[in-house]
């Protein structure tokens, strides 16, 4: 599953009573260190469909508690046994986003196993498998800005490229804040996009007003959208600190780690 990790206390379309879900985050002792991923198959009620995810899913009644949902979920989706003594720590309960709500709260396990262990797909889960690197997740090179399948052209994601599909949203999220030190903080990157528009040439007429739950600024002519994702699409600091870059000639519109929206509009 994958879309934005953000913090629970934004959760009021969520089931605030505790998680509904779980995922495992499988880290290999070896060097080079790795995690494992999942491509999901791609089928229509599925909302994270074709996309690289966690092995885990929805927890079941017959379940004991949230670690036995994740490990159930590995060995289903993936082959792949493990038990409660492979347990290494547990993250903070995270909001997986989609389309539309209701959204999830997911809670993560991190488990460790000494070295890569084979897997054997459920096709109607999962039609790849791959051990990604930790030192790719944790090289800024490797991180971009740029538009995501499903989701329109205009909008940026932070991804990290593998094998043609992009991992984004939710497991990328979670994967980076976990290994990742914080990035900067969603206002200075806002700061950033105004200040570049201004080096354009563009006035501002309205600094930062709050505004329909956003913070919002105006200035005098359309948005130069192919210099905004020259100098913002590519590897920077930047990218760990958004969530989501929209860029059209009327609206650049940035939302910050913690889901923080800021405007730039043309008037």
């Amino acid at each position: 599953m994958q879309s934005y990790l953000v913090p629970v206390t934004r959760g009021s379309q969520i089931n605030m009573t505790g998680p509904v879900a779980a995922v495992a985050i499988v880290h290999t002792r070896s060097q080079p260190e790795s995690v494992l991923l999942m491509r999901r198959s791609e089928r229509p009620d599925d909302s994270w469909s074709g996309h690289w995810s966690l092995p885990g899913g929805r927890c079941d009644p017959r379940d004991r508690d949230l670690v036995h949902t994740a490990l159930r979920e590995l060995e289903e989706e993936c082959g792949v046994r493990l038990t409660e003594a492979h347990l290494e720590r547990e993250l903070p309960h995270a909001v997986a986003r989609r389309k539309t709500p209701p959204y999830l709260l997911v809670a993560p396990f991190v488990f460790r196993v000494d070295e890569e262990l084979p897997t054997t797909l459920d096709a109607r889960e999962a039609v790849e498998s791959l051990w990604i690197p930790v030192d790719t997740l944790r090289d800024s090179r490797r991180h971009v800005l740029q538009p995501v399948p499903s989701r329109p052209p205009e909008m940026l994601f932070p991804t990290v490229e593998l094998g043609g599909t992009p991992l984004w949203g939710f497991t990328y999220r979670l994967l980076t804040e976990w290994l990742n030190p914080p990035g900067e903080p969603g206002s200075t990157i806002a700061a950033a996009l105004l200040k570049f528009l201004q080096d354009r040439g563009l006035h501002i007429l309205e600094t930062w007003q709050a505004r329909d739950g956003a913070q919002v600024a105006a200035v005098d002519r359309p948005i130069p959208v192919e210099a905004v994702i020259a100098n913002f699409g590519g590897a920077g600091p930047h990218v760990s600190s958004t969530s989501m870059l929209e860029v059209r000639p009327d609206l650049l519109r940035f939302i910050g780690p913690a889901l923080e929206e800021y405007r730039i509009v043309t008037v």
